[in-house]
């Protein structure tokens, strides 16, 4: 499984399951209520495709089906909940018909049904309470069997435990490995994921877990061979194509990161998905420091992609990077122009435009409006706590700070910060070091930096502070 935002991984991720076996789904423990013979094969299948972790063609089968039985509430639900189509009242709108529809079938449907519902609305406690029921009506059941033990809120050693429990049950591995790397214990993630391979090595998603693995612990190489293994099989994964493009990128090799890229824009599912490689080809410029012009052409490509997929937030967002940018190269008034389109791009402009904003504001000097968007950002932190991320407002006031001489000030923020695994916190430090004139200590933050191969070139923090970190320690 991919680590990158996408809207897809994040519901998964919030749904706290793994996709679903295709055999525990469809034994005699969940009778399917559709008697459409296209409906019960598509959902299969995508109950096949949603048990590897190929969610878009999942998503496609669910549609299918749907479009087959539109009776048919569970389909509807899993549908619902993994759809990159959907807007947020729309996705609420067919997980209720979907529950609604499955209390005509058969009782499992319902308490299934009812639970994926929960789960994607972000209703943890009743979704984890549906889940145990569902564990207990289908005990045969691996996946309900591992989601009530916690799925991927699981402690390590809990899930430690369900793999010993369950051998031979593949999601188990790609937990383990997940939690194993950040867990510190390096040779058992790199097992636990080849052993998800031997399980299912037909399938897309183990081959790039493995990949990402070997990536995150420097093994180019053997990296590149499991994505490219990954692009090979069906169904088709586009997701390998980005990680071919990290391991290139990792390496210098930027033309070829885009190739890559582009490949995946190619491979698609969905134009979500595509907006998503756009901004990551957009991310490969600032990891190469330029050139200018086609970074700048990227950003507006991927606005005009934002736009057209009717997406005001994302669209809001490349708008304020593209401030940075032109802020960067001293164009105060398109930076001005750009802050202001961002502003008016989204009704509810998310965290990143202040976060932006404040950064365009700083590269240009003018302290007075971005000390007033960092005050807007930590506002909206006070509101709502999980709306901003922590390390990402820790660090922009450290940057503040530090460009306004005031480094040991953001040394004191900064440290309290993730310090293990933030690269914009690190490389931040380090430029606090160099401020104070700790130049042994600015060169191990950076060093850091760059022995940490957990790149994301969809993150423009993670790219500008892994670009910073490498400038800072150019021979």
């Amino acid at each position: 499984m991919r680590t990158r935002c996408t809207r897809i991984i994040a519901a998964v991720a919030v749904l706290s399951v793994v996709p679903i076996s295709a055999r525990s789904q469809t034994d005699a423990s969940l009778k399917l209520s559709t008697t459409n013979p296209a409906a019960a094969t598509e959902f299969r299948a995508g109950m096949g495709d949603f048990q590897n972790v190929s969610f878009e063609s999942a998503g496609s089968h669910f549609k299918a089906a749907v479009d087959a039985d539109p009776n048919f509430g569970l389909a509807r639900v899993l549908y619902a909940a993994i759809s990159a189509a959907l807007n947020p009242a729309q996705q609420a709108t067919e997980l209720s018909r979907g529950v609604a529809d499955a209390a005509r079938g058969t009782n499992n449907e319902l308490v299934l049904a009812a639970a994926y519902r929960e789960a994607t609305l972000g209703h943890g406690d009743a979704a984890t309470a549906l889940f145990r029921a569902a564990s207990q009506l289908m005990p045969s059941d691996e996946l309900l069997a591992w989601t009530a033990a916690g799925g991927f809120g699981t402690p390590l050693a809990a899930t430690r435990e369900f793999v010993t429990r369950h051998p031979t049950y593949p999601l188990g591995y790609n937990t383990l490995a997940y939690q194993s790397w950040v867990g510190g214990d390096k040779p058992g993630a790199l097992a636990a994921a080849k052993r998800q391979i031997e399980l299912i090595p037909t399938a897309p998603n183990p081959h790039d877990t493995y990949a990402e693995i070997l990536q995150w612990n420097g093994s180019f190489p053997e990296a590149t061979a499991h994505y490219k293994a990954a692009t090979t099989l069906s169904p088709k994964f586009p997701e390998a194509y980005a990680g071919l493009a990290e391991v290139a990128a990792l390496q210098g090799q930027y033309d070829q990161a885009r190739t890559y890229l582009n490949q995946a824009v190619a491979n698609s599912w969905t134009p979500a998905q595509r907006l998503g490689y756009m901004r990551q080809i957009a991310g490969t410029y600032v990891l190469q420091g330029g050139p200018p012009n086609a970074l700048t052409k990227s950003l507006e490509d991927a606005i005009a992609q934002a736009k057209a997929n009717g997406d005001a937030q994302s669209t809001a967002v490349f708008y304020s990077q593209l401030a940075t940018v032109q802020a960067n190269a001293g164009d105060a008034n398109a930076a001005h122009q750009s802050l202001a389109m961002a502003k008016a791009a989204s009704a509810d402009a998310p965290w990143n435009v202040y976060y932006y904003g404040a950064m365009a504001h700083g590269l240009m000097k003018h302290w007075a409006p971005a000390g007033q968007e960092l005050a807007a950002l930590k506002a909206k932190a006070a509101a709502d706590p999980n709306s901003v991320p922590k390390d990402w407002l820790s660090a922009l006031e450290g940057y503040q700070l530090t460009s306004q001489g005031r480094p040991a000030d953001a040394l004191v923020i900064l440290t309290a910060a993730d310090t293990a695994n933030n690269v914009l916190v690190m490389n931040r430090i380090a430029e606090a070091h160099a401020a104070l004139g700790h130049t042994s200590e600015a060169a191990a933050w950076n060093s850091r930096v760059n022995a940490n191969y957990a790149l994301n070139l969809a993150d423009f923090t993670n790219v500008n502070s892994r670009r910073r970190a490498k400038l800072a320690t150019k021979p």
